[in-house]
């Protein structure tokens, strides 16, 4: 399970160092191949790839005749990209990718459990006073599933 949060850099070369904490992971339950794709909240998320193909599974399911089903497919699926942690613990993240997470040098992972996102400082900031102000909403949303 990813858990945590943490601010790391991202080269010049757009090499992202994944946190020790979360290798350790992906070396004890799934390995060094990921998928990178885009997320509705403007970041990036990273799926080992057995989740992923979990989730690709979850999405082939729903019928593709809905046009949110065929447009969710390509936002999720066009972009995607596989790649392996090198030596040094890193990913590369294709520059398009970068710029629609708005991605500089300064950013933040967070660990959600099965995956991993990955914030530019400023969007991440904003959206975290967002969960702030917004947490006894949140809280009652997730009480009405018996957490």
């Amino acid at each position: 399970m990813f858990l945590g949060r943490y601010r790391h850099t991202i080269d010049t070369k757009g090499r992202l160092s994944i946190p020790g904490k979360y290798r350790d992971v992906l070396a004890q339950r799934y390995g060094d191949v990921l998928v990178v794709t885009k997320d509705s909240d403007l970041c990036l998320v990273v799926h080992p790839m057995e989740e992923w193909k979990r989730l690709a599974e979850k999405i082939k399911a729903i019928p593709g005749t809905v046009q949110a089903v065929k447009d969710y497919k390509r936002f999720v699926h066009g972009d995607a990209v596989d790649c392996t942690l090198d030596r040094q613990g890193r990913i590369l993240i294709p520059p398009e990718l970068r710029e629609f997470a708005g991605l500089g040098r300064d950013v933040v992972l967070v660990g959600v459990d099965d995956h991993i996102e990955v914030w530019s400082l400023e969007r991440w900031r904003t959206k975290s006073e967002q969960m702030a102000r917004e947490l006894d909403h949140i809280t009652g949303v997730i009480a009405g599933y018996g957490v």
